[in-house]
C-alpha cells in the first residue's frame, strides 16, 4: 500500500507546481496577448514568436532545458522553482489565446461606443470589454488548467518529488506499481473532474449568452 503520507506530500508539490506555474502564465499571457492584436506587424510578430516558441518545444523538454542547460540562479537549481517556469512559460501561450479570443468576442462598436462618451482606456477595459470577455476567458482558461495539471507529471523527470515521483519510487521498494499509480490517478481525477465540470458549465454559459442555445 502507498504511505498516505508520501501521497499528501506529493500532493502538496503538486498543487504548489500547478498553482504557481498558472499563475506565472497569466502574467506572461497578458502581454503576450496584447503584443498578438496590436496593429504593429513587429509587435504582432514578436508576440507570434514567443507563442510559437512556447507551443513548438515538448514541456519536458522545456523543464530540461531550464534545470540542466540554463544558469537562472535557484530556479535552475530547485526542481519545483524550473518546473513552475517551464510549465508556465509553456501554458502562457494557451492561455495568451483564451485572452486573445475574449477580448476579440467583444464587438467592435463596444470599444467606439466606450470613447464615445469619453471613456478612458482604463474604465473601457474594466468596465465595458472585461465583464464581457471574462466569461470567454475563463471557460477555456479553465481547460487548459487541467492540462497543465496533469503536465506536472512530468517534474519527476528532473526530480520534482511530486506525487508521480513518490509513486515511482514506492513501485521501486515494493508496493505494486499498479496501487502506486492508480492511487495518485484516482487524486488526479479529483482534481480534474470539478475543474472539467466547472469548463463545461461556464462554455455553456457563454454559448447561451452569444447564441440563446446551451451546449
Amino acid at each position: 500500500m502507498l504511505d498516505s503520507s508520501y501521497v499528501i506530500e506529493g500532493l502538496m508539490i503538486t498543487l504548489q507546481i500547478w498553482v504557481g506555474a498558472f499563475l506565472l502564465s497569466v502574467i506572461l499571457a497578458v502581454p503576450v496577448a496584447i503584443l498578438r492584436r496590436s496593429d504593429n506587424l513587429l509587435l504582432r510578430f514578436i508576440g507570434g514568436i514567443w507563442a510559437w516558441i512556447a507551443r513548438g518545444i515538448p514541456p519536458v523538454a522545456w523543464l530540461i532545458i531550464i534545470y540542466f542547460g540554463l544558469s537562472l540562479g535557484i530556479i535552475s537549481e530547485v526542481p519545483v522553482y524550473a518546473a513552475i517556469v517551464g510549465l508556465g512559460v509553456v501554458n502562457s501561450a494557451y492561455i495568451g489565446d483564451s485572452i486573445r479570443a475574449g477580448l476579440d468576442a467583444v464587438p467592435t462598436g463596444q470599444w467606439e461606443g466606450a470613447a464615445s462618451v469619453g471613456m478612458n482606456l482604463r474604465d473601457t477595459l474594466f468596465r465595458v470589454i472585461l465583464p464581457q470577455a471574462l466569461p470567454v476567458m475563463l471557460a477555456s482558461t479553465a481547460a487548459y488548467s487541467i492540462t497543465l495539471l496533469k503536465n506536472t507529471a512530468i517534474a519527476s523527470i528532473i526530480g520534482a518529488n511530486e506525487m508521480v515521483f513518490y509513486a515511482y519510487n514506492a513501485s521501486q521498494v515494493g508496493v505494486n506499481p499498479l496501487v502506486a499509480f492508480l492511487t495518485i490517478g484516482i487524486v488526479y481525477l479529483l482534481f480534474t473532474i470539478p475543474v472539467g465540470l466547472f469548463a463545461r458549465w461556464l462554455d455553456a454559459r457563454v454559448m447561451r449568452s452569444t447564441t440563446g442555445v446551451a451546449s
